[in-house]
């Protein structure tokens, strides 16, 4: 099976597709950065706020999540979260970024996402300490897209030579 287009790189496309990867990568950081805050404002990003948030408190008078309610975050997050990772991957690998880089980042994401998909079962109906696999999950998750990010603006708007255009720069060749 081929990887992808091996010939595509994002160095070498034009400024109006760097763009739109650009503009879905900053999109993609808007929605990173809102669901932190979301989760902070749910349960304040604390081992006891997240056991509260699943496991209901006598302290907020908060009853626990149903089996009902898990199910329909599970259902959602299980067909949005691995696609867009999927894309993500896609992204850092149209990069020139290592084989072991991309491998190790592809395996880490969606490790994370995994994590963050059992999680909520793991501490609703086994034991609370499962709060650390829901942190690690998050963690991976956050820390790959941060790389998955950087690596292809990076390449794209930093590294001014693009692979396929020699010396000059600018697609062209220069005049005889």
């Amino acid at each position: 099976m081929r990887n992808f287009n091996t010939r595509f790189r994002l160095r070498d496309s034009d400024r109006h597709i760097r763009l739109l990867y650009t503009q879905f990568l900053f999109l993609m950081l808007v929605g990173f950065l809102f669901s932190f805050f979301w989760a902070h404002s749910m349960t304040g990003l604390s081992p006891q706020g997240i056991a509260a948030h699943y496991r209901g408190s006598d302290a907020t008078f908060g009853e626990p999540m149903s089996f009902r309610e898990l199910a329909e975050v599970t259902h959602f997050h299980l067909f949005t979260m691995p696609v867009v990772f999927m894309i993500l991957v896609h992204v850092l690998y149209l990069t020139n970024a290592s084989h072991a880089t991309k491998v190790w980042i592809s395996w880490l994401s969606f490790a994370g996402v995994g994590l963050d998909l059992v999680s909520p079962w793991l501490i609703s109906y086994v034991s609370p300490i499962f709060v650390l696999t829901m942190l690690t999950g998050d963690t991976l998750m956050m820390l790959s897209f941060l790389v998955m990010m950087w690596i292809p603006l990076h390449e794209m708007w930093i590294l001014k030579q693009p692979l396929m255009a020699g010396k000059h720069g600018d697609g062209h060749k220069p005049p005889p």
